[in-house]
């Protein structure tokens, strides 16, 4: 008897899930400021700068945004 036959070898999904989270800018901005240091603003400026630059972050194609 071989291997295979007493294990099934279980399906391999390729699929990939969706890591899709609907947040607020705030509340993505308020969670950075809990692992950096008070005073470095501008980090937490810079990476959300490359979140959004990247695709990582996003704004819903129906949001309105007032300047």
């Amino acid at each position: 008897m071989q291997h295979s036959e007493v294990f099934s070898t279980p399906e391999r999904r390729t699929a990939v899930a969706s890591t899709r989270v609907t947040t607020t800018l705030y509340d993505v901005i308020a969670a950075l400021q809990t692992v950096v240091e008070p005073e470095e603003d501008d980090l937490v400026v810079a990476i959300v700068t490359d979140w959004f630059r990247s695709g990582r972050l996003r704004f819903p194609e129906d949001a309105t945004i007032a300047a």
